[in-house]
């Protein structure tokens, strides 16, 4: 069976495409930039992976490859706000997107698994916002304010629009904070983010607030995004993709009276969990995340 992945040389494509191929997918992985070389050929892989250098926003390209794919799992866009204007980060993403959902829809391609991320909902990027209930699912309402956010939004919406076309099959995942296991290890030891200026032990951090203080594993995020194509259903799902606990050694309850008050408790919170609930995922999957960064 031969998978699309675009965006195949990034963090996550990389650790995306080297599970396929263990797997035993044949892989053509897509990106603007040159071929990854953390792909871990091993000897019998090799036929296996075809990497093509193209930018997504080039409607023609997209569709050249992906005449013959069985599924696409689409990651290519820019990854926040800060790295390009915002006019750019959402022409680019929102572009990219409708290119690869038409070029699907255009050779009937069935399954299609978008990234999408916990700023649909609005998160990272902007101030911290008054959430209705914890913890967070699904069916929380958006907060979105930035482009980034806007894009990965409006994405899901148009995953939806597609889907009314025909018998499509679209997963969004949320990814949220893809950690390695050395950054998990790194984080453990006490050392800072490379993202932001912070410590696992500060619960002061808006920052980290905004962010729900949640991580996701790379490599169990790379096994979900493949369970959300060998899964199957009809329609358009989002899904929240990260770990069952936090970044932080402060207690989440204590972390939610300080920065989230007025939250509708909708379960009971202990621990180090989560804000987020990746029960969606756990549910409509079979995820099973089990990894933590506190014995890494």
């Amino acid at each position: 069976m031969k998978i699309l992945v675009t965006g195949g040389s990034g963090l996550a494509g990389t650790s995306i495409v080297n599970l396929l191929l263990q797997k035993g997918y044949e892989v053509v992985s897509v990106d603007s930039a040159p071929p990854s070389s953390g792909i871990r050929r091993m000897p019998d892989m090799e036929s296996g992976l075809t990497t093509v250098t193209l930018d997504t926003t080039d409607f023609g390209k997209v569709v050249a490859v992906t005449k013959g794919v069985a599924a696409i799992i689409h990651l290519a866009a820019i990854p926040n706000p800060i790295w390009r204007p915002e006019h750019e980060v959402f022409r680019i993403n929102m572009l990219s997107n409708w290119n690869v959902l038409e070029a699907a829809e255009i050779f009937g391609v069935p399954k299609v698994v978008m990234a999408s991320s916990i700023n649909a909902i609005g998160a990272s990027f902007w101030e911290a916002q008054v959430r209705e209930y914890m913890p967070l699912d699904e069916d929380s309402l958006s907060k979105a304010a930035d482009a980034y956010a806007q894009s990965k939004l409006l994405g899901e919406i148009m995953a939806e629009s597609f889907c009314r076309r025909r018998n499509l099959q679209i997963a969004s995942l949320r990814y949220h904070g893809l950690w390695s296991r050395e950054r998990q290890s790194e984080w453990n030891k006490g050392s800072k983010s490379d993202i932001y200026p912070a410590k696992k032990d500060d619960a002061n951090n808006e920052r980290m607030a905004r962010n729900f203080w949640s991580w996701t594993d790379l490599d169990e995020a790379a096994e979900a995004t493949i369970l959300a194509f060998e899964k199957d259903w009809v329609g358009h799902e989002a899904f929240f993709i990260q770990a069952d606990d936090t970044t932080v050694t402060t207690p989440t309850d204590e972390l939610l009276k300080r920065w989230y008050p007025d939250a509708e408790r909708k379960t009971t919170i202990s621990g180090f969990q989560s804000p987020i609930s990746n029960g969606k995922a756990r549910r409509m999957l079979d995820w099973n995340p089990t990894r933590t960064w506190r014995d890494a």
